[in-house]
């Protein structure tokens, strides 16, 4: 038998029957099997399950199990269900081809049968059976399609964006009230951008920003997008959360604990940048070729004016952010500072949680 030989499993207790359609079919480039009865026919096919007929011909009249009880069977299997069922019997009246056609049959063949008959619906049957075949691998590439194009949005989209992106083909821009922005960027990274290799700066970008995507995640934020090595993350979009500056805080102080973390034991050291603002910012979808969902606001532009700001390692908050967590964290003295295009403003430094001890004394 070669590798593209379709399999044919004759079930017919005559041997004369069963010689006649092994010759026939044999002979058209099959691969036949034969069973005597029903039994034979089930321990053929437990036997063979990484390599089952494509099609069965069926006797209905065979000692013991008769064709139909068999075929009723092989339906209720999901391993054998789809193989198509041809029966191929003496009777001949209308109630028994109906009956074939309920248990689960294709088609009903009567006897004596003509050979360019039972060539042409096997033929037939085997056609439509690959066609099927070639529709389901063609389903699931498309399906397998589809989940790659929904696994890219979520990997650049908020889970709750992509979700309506791809339920409804759109997403309308919203207001967002009381959310937590923070720009991080990393310390001379252009200069060091013209002396390092090009895959040796890109694995280092990837290896710090899937650390900052990780604390984000593990403290309730979310990364909105990164430019080039600009990341900027945010806490209460989509979803409001009554506590976004306490964990955007907390996802802060944890970003620069890593890059401490980290720097005593890579080749390369790095240092970052951070500014953190609280406030409303509009969110959205730009484009429609290629997705990107961007925040805009005075928000936004005041946490990366505090980031510029801000000293090596260091988090610079604006006062807004310092009177939300005063209760809970430690600040430096805070500075009036000249901020671009927004004038006077005042900011500080964000060094930790305060101890249970202090937090009851302020």
């Amino acid at each position: 038998m070669t590798a593209n030989q379709e399999r044919i499993l004759v079930v017919e207790d005559s041997v004369i029957n069963q010689k006649i359609l092994e010759r026939l079919l044999t002979q058209q480039g099959y691969a036949v099997s034969l069973a005597g009865d029903a039994d034979q026919a089930l321990a053929h096919l437990h036997q063979n399950r990484t390599t089952l007929p494509e099609l069965i011909v069926l006797d209905i009249m065979m000692p013991g199990m008769d064709g139909y009880t068999l075929c009723t069977l092989l339906k209720k299997n999901e391993q054998f269900r789809d193989i198509p069922v041809v029966f191929i019997s003496s009777l001949d009246r209308a109630a028994n081809k109906v009956r074939g056609f309920e248990v689960g049959g294709v088609d009903y063949i009567t006897k004596p049968f003509h050979s360019a008959e039972v060539l042409a619906r096997i033929h037939t049957h085997l056609k439509l059976c690959r066609l099927q075949r070639q529709l389901e691998e063609k389903n699931r590439q498309l399906q397998l399609e589809k989940q790659r194009s929904e696994g890219l949005l979520l990997n650049v989209l908020p889970a709750r964006v992509a979700q309506e992106l791809i339920a409804t083909g759109s997403f309308s821009p919203q207001l967002y009230t009381n959310v937590s922005v923070c720009f991080i960027d990393i310390v001379q990274f252009t200069a060091a951008a013209s002396l390092l290799r090009p895959d040796i700066l890109i694995e280092e970008l990837n290896q710090i920003f899937s650390g900052f995507d990780a604390i984000a995640r593990e403290h309730g934020c979310e990364r909105m997008k990164t430019v080039g090595d600009a990341f900027l993350c945010t806490c209460g979009i989509p979803e409001a959360d009554p506590r976004h500056a306490h964990k955007m805080a907390d996802t802060a102080l944890a970003i620069i604990a890593f890059m401490e973390e980290r720097n005593q034991r890579a080749a390369h050291k790095w240092q970052v940048r951070i500014g953190m603002h609280c406030g409303d910012v509009v969110g959205g979808i730009v484009g429609t070729d290629k997705y990107l969902y961007d925040i805009f606001g005075d928000t936004v532009n005041v946490a990366s004016r505090l980031e510029s700001l801000s000293a090596p390692m260091k988090i610079n908050v604006s006062a807004q952010v310092h009177e939300t967590l005063a209760a809970e964290y430690r600040f430096s003295k805070p500075l009036q500072v000249e901020m671009k295009g927004k004038g006077g403003r005042a900011m500080a430094f964000l060094l930790g949680p305060r101890s249970p001890e202090e937090s009851v004394a302020a």
